[in-house]
């Protein structure tokens, strides 16, 4: 009895293109389903390689792989059109700026310049990487950053550089009063973004901020904060991600700021989908944002105010200012307990706690 052939041709299962499995689907359906829904837009069409990425665990701690993430993203924001006088392929697939266009408008070669988006730390010179922040169109945090992962320096002193300067932790009584003194909230945070003072005004205004000594940990964390600062996940976070990269790229060594962004990262889920996805040190929100207040019904619109004290190296005092002066006029009403006008015209009574 002869043994039947068998057509492993007809016997092999079809091949299955991944770009073709519905964005919901496998693992890359839990994956996608895992997102933000402010980012469920940006990633509906992604195939299954793309999407496992979202589940890869974020590299936190790596200058290559920083350097390397924010290079290729500094280069894919451009267009063609953006060069003038760049040569327009009649069918050019990509409309982002190849490595080739980049090293071709820096003069250089594009091994040299692929090197460096590879995230190859070497002896580049000022030039070679004034040429390439300049072809970028980089910002100057963006240039500092790429002096920074590149070479591992500034590009320029900073201004005031020089004289004596306290150790970051270190606060005297005088810095202590001047935030205490401000008539909207105001704190100090150091290099890791730990809160080293805060005045009355930050407290009444975030019942929740003194229980998390870290002010980023508060943000990403704390459901309060997050309800707090209006439009969260399109004004604050993005700003407040953008810190932390830009610190973590002055200060690749701080290792309590690298415990900060692992831990922020690992509980929130925005916060790790835009740090492996949109990497950035530049602020991409707004300047004027909006609070709510304890007891208020309509957001304060406020400007973030940022200075560093001289003499305190790493250190920062923040101030949230209102901006429209009706605004400032519930703010203040608010903190000192006052009755509220709301939208609707009822009056309230804000139950502040002390600080």
């Amino acid at each position: 009895m002869s043994t039947p052939k068998t057509d492993h041709h007809q016997m092999a299962a079809p091949a299955v293109n991944p770009r073709r499995l519905p964005p919901n689907e496998g693992a890359s359906g839990d994956a996608l389903r895992s997102l933000p829904a402010a980012h469920q837009p940006e990633v509906a069409g992604l195939n299954s390689s793309t999407a496992r990425l979202l589940t890869r665990p974020p590299q936190i701690g790596s200058s290559q792989a920083e350097l390397s993430a924010l290079m290729r993203a500094w280069r894919r924001r451009l267009t063609p059109a953006d060069v003038p006088g760049l040569v327009q392929y009649p069918r050019r697939r990509k409309q982002s700026l190849s490595q080739d266009d980049i090293a071709r408008l820096v003069g250089s070669t594009s091994f040299w310049y692929g090197e460096l988006e590879r995230g190859k730390r070497g002896r580049y010179s000022d030039d070679f990487l004034d040429r390439v922040a300049d072809a970028l169109r980089l910002a100057d945090d963006e240039r500092e950053v790429l002096y920074r992962l590149g070479v591992g320096r500034q590009p320029v002193p900073r201004a005031g550089a020089c004289g004596e300067t306290s150790p970051a932790g270190e606060m005297s009584r005088t810095m202590e009063r001047l935030v205490a003194a401000q008539q909207c909230p105001a704190y100090i945070i150091d290099s890791a973004f730990n809160i080293q003072a805060c005045n009355a005004q930050a407290r009444q205004w975030f019942p929740s901020l003194p229980s998390e000594p870290n002010l980023m940990r508060w943000a990403f964390t704390h459901p309060a904060a997050q309800q707090q600062l209006d439009r969260w996940e399109e004004d604050w976070a993005p700003s407040l991600l953008a810190q932390l990269r830009m610190a973590h790229a002055r200060e690749p060594d701080n290792g309590s700021l690298t415990r900060v962004i692992r831990d922020i990262i690992a509980s929130n889920e925005q916060a790790r989908w835009c740090w492996e996805n949109k990497p950035s040190v530049t602020d991409p929100g707004r300047a004027e944002r909006g609070v709510r207040l304890p007891a208020g019904a309509s957001p304060v619109t406020v400007e973030v105010i940022t200075c560093s004290p001289l003499g305190y190296a790493g250190m920062q005092m923040v101030c949230m200012v209102p901006v429209d002066p009706a605004h400032a006029g519930a703010a203040v009403a608010a903190i000192s307990g006052r009755p509220v006008a709301t939208s609707e015209g009822r009056v309230v009574s804000p139950a502040l706690p002390r600080p």
